[in-house]
């Protein structure tokens, strides 16, 4: 007698076999990047850092990188999209460079400043994932032609390369300055608000003026009467 699989269990079973196995997303997306990058902030830290105010600088660099640190960089200075090929090899080098630094003798600011470099360097390597992307999709003769795929550094998803936008090509600043502060910046037009205040307080100026010459000819009269 043979046994038949309810549709549902044939669909979830094609899903676990088509469901991506390889690394997803940007650095902070990857979670072995992320256990490491934990550890560093528990364990590295505690044990080899005794100076509390370099102590709190590490572990809030770390929480940094465990957090949005670089999907901040990559929408604020850039799109947001990165080649997954590169992104990939660079999320191996970050995990086996995280793991040599769990072994480090370094202590204090020397530990420290072992940490703001990686961070420097990791994130120099990230810019040439998003650059190269970026220039790619901007160029309108061929990005019709792109057959690669790049990653959302934001949502961590996977997704085929396409032509940008000119906003996506040119970020705007006042996204940048929204990201980077959290609310969002009303009226982004500094320069006219400048002029308008300007004119405003000239104007204003002008009266006080004209009332004084008025009232300096007017007691000139009364001087005469």
């Amino acid at each position: 007698m043979l046994l038949t699989c309810p549709p549902s269990l044939l669909l979830l079973l094609q899903l676990l076999v088509l469901w991506p196995t390889g690394l997803q997303g940007c650095l902070q997306c990857d979670e072995k990047f992320k256990e490491n990058v934990a550890k560093l902030r528990t364990e590295l830290v505690p044990r080899q850092i005794h100076d509390t105010r370099l102590k709190v600088r590490a572990t809030a660099l770390l929480k940094g990188l465990e957090g949005d640190f670089f999907s901040h960089y990559a929408t604020s200075q850039f799109s947001g999209f990165a080649v997954k090929s590169t992104v990939d090899a660079l999320i191996q080098e970050v995990r086996s460079k995280t793991e040599e630094l769990a072994q480090s003798s370094l202590t204090d600011q020397a530990l420290l400043d072992e940490l703001v470099g990686f961070r420097k360097k990791t994130t120099m390597k990230l810019k040439v994932a998003l650059k190269e992307h970026q220039m790619k999709a901007c160029d309108r003769a061929n990005c019709a032609w792109l057959r690669y795929s790049v990653l959302d550094c934001v949502g961590c998803k996977d997704i085929n390369a396409v032509c940008y936008t000119t906003s996506q090509c040119f970020v705007d600043s006042q996204d940048r300055l929204s990201l980077r502060y959290g609310a969002v910046l009303w009226d982004p037009n500094i320069a006219k608000n400048g002029v308008a205040i300007v004119l405003c307080m000239g104007g204003v100026l002008f009266l006080v003026i004209m009332g004084s010459i008025i009232v300096y000819w007017r007691n000139q009269l009364f001087l005469y009467v």
